[in-house]
Formats: C-alpha cells, sequence, structure tokens
C-alpha cells in the first residue's frame, strides 16, 4: 500500500460461524474516530443511541438513533462521534466478501442502494435492532439468530436494491482519481523495462486489481496491459532509430519478453513491420499512440 493513498485498505476477518463480524459498541464520540478506509467488504453502521457524523465517498451525513448507512464494496468511508464527550452507541456489520462470493459470484459489478426502497430500508432497520438485542443479551441461540438476520439483510439487498456498476463504481472520491492514474502513470514510465503485473501496479496505487483496470481504462481509454506496451513500444522504436539499436536487442531492453512479441504489438499498433516502418520515417521522431494524461 502507497504510504500516500487518500485511504487506508483493510482487511476484515469474521467471526467463526458467522457471515461477517459483528461488533457493537459504546463509547465518547472522540473514540470512535476513524480513518478514511476501505474494503472488499459490505458494512452497516447503525446508531443505537447518540450522533455520529460519517464521510462516504467525500458526503458528509449526522446519524442519529435509528439511523444507519450502508457501505458498498470499496467505498472510502470515515466515522467520528458528533460530540466529543457525547456517548456514542452504535452497532457495526461487516458482512464477509468471500462469503457473499460464495452465494453471489457477480457481487463485484453491483452496488446497493437501500433508500431506494422505503420498505427494504425499515425491514433492514428492523434485522439490525434483532442483531443489537442478541448482542445484549445472548443466549444458546443468540449466533444462529445473528446469521440469521444478516443473512436476510443480504437477501433484501441483493434482490431488492442492487444497481449495476458502471465504469465509475461507487468508490473513491472523484477528487482523487487523477492521483491514481498519475501514480500509476510515474510508475509504468520508471518501470516499463522490468516485468509489471497487474497486482504489482494497483497493490503500488492502493486499489484492488478488478477496481484499478476498470478505472485505468475509464480514464485512459486504454487497458492497463495496452498503455504499457505502448510505452514500451515508442521506446523501443527511439532506440531503433535514433540510436541505431537492433530489433531484439531494442525490444528486450523496454521490456518486451521477446522480438516476436514486440513486431506483434508493433504490427497491431502501425500496420507494418517494424524495419518498414524504420525504412520509411529513418530520420523522424516516433508517432506518439499514447493519450497524454
Amino acid at each position: 500500500m502507497a504510504a500516500n493513498y487518500k485511504g487506508k485498505y483493510e482487511i476484515v476477518t469474521a467471526d467463526d460461524n458467522l457471515p461477517g463480524k459483528v461488533m457493537l459498541y459504546e463509547k465518547p464520540g472522540k473514540e470512535c474516530y476513524t480513518n478514511k478506509h476501505w474494503h472488499k467488504n459490505l458494512e452497516i453502521d447503525y446508531i443505537v443511541r447518540g450522533c455520529m457524523w460519517t464521510n462516504l465517498n467525500g458526503e458528509d451525513r449526522d446519524l442519529y438513533n435509528g439511523d444507519y448507512i450502508l457501505v458498498n464494496s470499496e467505498a472510502i468511508h470515515q466515522t467520528c462521534g458528533k460530540e466529543p464527550d457525547e456517548p456514542v452507541k452504535y452497532l457495526v456489520v461487516l458482512f464477509s466478501y468471500n462469503y457473499i462470493k460464495s452465494y453471489f459470484p457477480d457481487f463485484d459489478s453491483y452496488y446497493f442502494d437501500v433508500n431506494k426502497n422505503e420498505q427494504v430500508r425499515a425491514r433492514v432497520r428492523d434485522l439490525l435492532k434483532a442483531i443489537v438485542f442478541e448482542a445484549e443479551n445472548p443466549s444458546e441461540f443468540s449466533k444462529l439468530k445473528t446469521s440469521c438476520a444478516m443473512a436476510q439483510i443480504l437477501m433484501n439487498l441483493f434482490t431488492k436494491c442492487r444497481i449495476k456498476r458502471e465504469v465509475d463504481p461507487n468508490a473513491a472520491p472523484a477528487e482523487d482519481a487523477p492521483d491514481y492514474i498519475t501514480k500509476a502513470i510515474n510508475y509504468i514510465k520508471d518501470n516499463y523495462r522490468h516485468r509489471i503485473s497487474l497486482e504489482d501496479i494497483s497493490s503500488f496505487v492502493g486499489l484492488t486489481p478488478t477496481y484499478f483496470s476498470r478505472y485505468f481504462s475509464a480514464c485512459t481509454g486504454k487497458t492497463f496491459k495496452n498503455y504499457l506496451n505502448l510505452v514500451r513500444l515508442e521506446n523501443t522504436l527511439i532506440d531503433i532509430q535514433q540510436n541505431g539499436m537492433s530489433e531484439t536487442r531494442a525490444s528486450l531492453e523496454n521490456g518486451f519478453p521477446s522480438v516476436k512479441a514486440f513486431i506483434t504489438v508493433f504490427k497491431s499498433v502501425y500496420g507494418c513491420a517494424p524495419s518498414e516502418y524504420v525504412k520509411k520515417y529513418q530520420e523522424e521522431a516516433p508517432i506518439s499512440q499514447i493519450h497524454k494524461i
């Protein structure tokens, strides 16, 4: 994780025998503070008593008794008690990403808006109250009851509140976007001569591979792999034209796994073999195919 990423990635482990993690807190507002963070899990924060300030994808909202907020997968969020010394009692329910994926494989393609259906919103509130009751009054079958309530919440969200994600899903705040892309492109420019995997660059930027891939394509109009190949291609061509290198040496020194891979990419971009291009434009700089961002 890059040190200056604006929201810390958080790994959430599930409680035993539950489809996620359930936490009931009661503490002064100043102790409810969390830094900006994100995770793959669905999260619901429910206020039992008191007032909580939340920031979800750059939008501020105050939650009071009985209010709750749904945090979608990969959404950047932050919380704090509204009054530093006033106690806040609140429930945090984190639904396991792996548990969700086992029943809903296409989960990453959707986000969920519980506000679109008032009946569902009320039903989810009742289920959250039931989870609070079991946390406050543990009995022989409390975990089973809690597990059932969590499953019912998911069923309501999945069947009545899901919305297909567009290119830019409900994730990081828009003002952070240039930082991601700038970091990614600078990383490519600094490392294109070496092997760069999707996992490498997404980890450096601070996003999941799936989200980074969508995000990069949306902002540049090219896939990460295509953009990387274009950077390698342009620099290989410079070495051939201006530095007199052979195709084999230039392609290998600029990150291509083989001269064959270089020629394949070259033909797909320029429509001819490298030798034909160099012969025709011997004294000219290569034509850049890369969008400057």
